[in-house]
């Protein structure tokens, strides 16, 4: 068995099938896709659904990836029925696509690279005389969540690579870098275990207590500093944050961090299956009162559920979307000089840190351990 998808499966460690990246578990979940969608379609009497958002051609795709420039719009759009799956790309992409990307079965319709309407008028022909509904103004999410049990073991091989990857990184960073330098490591740490970085956050002390996101500067790492990734595999995300210190952990981070701690608790408490989204959030903000920090969930979202993008949705007040088993989610509480963060699974009874890597230090929280500050 051959290909990318197959090749990345064994750089994370894992045999091809038990990702669902051999011939067979590509027409299966393919099957099992084309059956959501069909559902979905009838719910809304409709009988084609296209494509064009990158996270809904991963998924369709069963994560084939579908974008040469990584910032940039994917180079095929897809259209969906309840029977089949028509992939629309350019003759540049099309045989690159059907061999190496494309689950098996699906239809490549090719148009000239050098006609900019070509794509356009192909899948307007596609969708004469149907009943269509168009990502560009569809919400996706109940398509794409909960995940199927196979996008679960993807999920959870490209976090148990990003968590080891970082630990291994962390270690060899030295406070005279710059977050630029540090994020550079970062980056082609997780590239080389075979991942993507679609995100990498650094904050150096100068900026660490200001700055919720914080973009690489130049600035020095110095002696305290949080770093922040989102890894990305088969079109799935995973993402963490850990803080590192040099010579020893600072006491005001510590006690900002048991502070954080005590948030979190309170939102893994209550991610349960059935619990919608915005009561997470209730109990994060009861939570924020009790350490006298009532109004600090309002500087920085706290997360929500992720999948095919770092948050499928946040937790806002009037989120009532419910939580299911199979839902994977990444809270971020954090306040002034702390961030906790790691990427959990939802299952039938409890959650599965699907991030941690036991070489991190950690403490014990509510009876989970949480990583603290790494001073290597």
């Amino acid at each position: 068995m051959s290909g990318p998808l197959a090749d990345a499966a064994r750089r994370l460690g894992c045999d091809p099938s038990d990702l669902g990246v051999d011939e067979a578990g590509r027409r299966s979940e393919l099957a099992q896709k084309l059956a959501r969608v069909g559902e979905w379609l009838a719910a809304r009497e409709s009988d084609a659904l296209w494509l064009r958002r990158p996270e809904n051609l991963a998924w369709i795709a069963g994560g084939g990836d579908l974008l040469v420039n990584r910032e940039g719009p994917p180079v095929a759009e897809a259209i969906v029925t309840g029977d089949g799956l028509t992939v629309v790309t350019s003759r540049i992409e099309a045989a690159r696509l059907a061999a190496e990307e494309l689950p098996p079965g699906t239809q490549v319709e090719t148009v000239a690279w050098h006609d900019p309407g070509a794509r356009g008028r192909r899948v307007a022909g596609l969708l004469q005389g149907r009943a269509w509904c168009e990502d560009a103004d569809a919400d996706l999410t109940a398509l794409r969540q909960p995940l199927l049990a196979v996008e679960q073991a993807r999920l959870a091989a490209v976090a148990a690579v990003a968590g080891r990857t970082l630990t291994d990184a962390a270690v060899t960073l030295s406070p005279d870098l710059s977050e630029r330098e540090v994020a550079a490591v970062l980056h082609g740490s997780l590239r080389r275990a075979g991942v993507d970085v679609p995100v990498a956050l650094v904050a150096g002390a100068e900026r660490f207590g200001h700055v919720r996101h914080p973009v690489p500067t130049e600035a020095p790492l110095g002696h305290v500093g949080l770093l922040v990734v989102c890894a990305k595999r088969f079109g799935l995300v995973a993402s963490c944050s850990r803080i590192v210190a040099f010579g020893e952990a600072p006491e005001s981070t510590l006690a900002a961090l048991r502070r954080v701690w005590r948030v979190e608790a309170a939102m893994l408490d209550a991610t349960r299956p059935g619990v919608a989204t915005g009561d997470v959030l209730a109990a994060a903000r009861r939570a924020y009162a009790g350490v006298e920090e009532a109004n600090a969930w309002e500087d920085h979202h706290q997360g929500g559920p992720a999948g095919y993008l770092p948050r499928e949705w946040l937790a806002t007040p009037d989120e009532g979307r419910p939580l299911a088993v199979g839902m994977a989610v990444a809270w971020n509480p954090s306040l002034p000089w702390a961030k906790s963060e790691d990427t959990f699974l939802i299952g039938p009874d409890a959650l599965r840190d699907l991030t941690r890597d036991e070489r991190w230090p950690s403490e014990h929280v509510a009876g989970r351990p949480r990583p603290t500050v790494l001073v290597p």
